[in-house]
């Protein structure tokens, strides 16, 4: 599976404009007074203006290559602090060979770097910024009706990762273990990992395989077509 592109929603469509495209350097495609789009390697990353009242909470990750894990840390904290649990401001998940680290974007969503070892490809270059950046690796997808969403996304081509059960009360990761890109499908109410913030329903769009728009609307409620 590839994460095409998501939409995400913003009471400071100038602050994650500051953040993203002026101070780390991500390419802007378009910005309007509603709208805001970023170039994030082969992904797009869009902020729409949410309602007045609208409460959200995302978490993403980036992936970067293989082999610059080092440098892209080193990239990142000179712009930003990176978050930290029992005292470590990085993890390496042994299961599936991939190092990560965690910030802080100005809305507080958990924004993830990941370089997994046996899938991300290594490039070679004398300073890490931006442009190294591959693609959306992950993107949350909160939902009170877990079970109902998850088999909906295995109907549509999208299966819990090696064909694992799903399970309502944890994050369940919607994708083939071969690729490089998942679906992070969780209840309400859960903490991110490395962060003290809690997985709120939140409006979001997917495009994945450029084929397939998933949704979450307003009233938490799952939608889905091809386009």
């Amino acid at each position: 599976m590839k994460i095409n592109k998501v939409t995400l929603y913003t009471h400071d469509l100038e602050g994650m404009e500051n953040f993203y495209c002026t101070i780390l350097g991500f390419k802007r495609l378009k910005k309007s007074s509603t709208v805001l789009e970023i170039k994030i390697g082969e992904s797009i990353l869009a902020f729409e203006l949410s309602l007045p009242d609208e409460k959200t909470q995302y978490h993403f990750a980036f992936n970067i290559p293989s082999n610059l894990f080092k440098e892209a840390k080193e990239w990142i904290q000179l712009y930003t602090p990176l978050l930290k649990h029992n005292g470590q401001d990085e993890v390496y998940f042994e299961r599936i060979n991939a190092q990560s680290l965690y910030f802080y974007d100005p809305d507080e969503n958990v924004v993830e770097l990941i370089a997994r070892h046996s899938l991300n490809p290594k490039i070679h270059v004398n300073q890490f910024n931006a442009d190294e950046i591959l693609n959306i690796g992950e993107m949350n997808l909160t939902t009170e009706y877990l079970i109902h969403v998850g088999e909906m996304l295995i109907t549509l081509g999208i299966p819990v990762r090696n064909n694992e059960k799903l399970n309502e009360t944890s994050l369940n990761f919607m994708g083939e273990s071969k690729d490089d890109a998942y679906i992070l499908l969780g209840p309400a109410r859960r903490n991110w990992y490395f962060s003290t913030k809690v997985a709120v329903v939140s409006r979001i769009r997917l495009v994945v395989n450029n084929q397939l728009q998933l949704e979450i609307d307003k009233n938490g409620l799952f939608h889905y077509k091809t386009i």
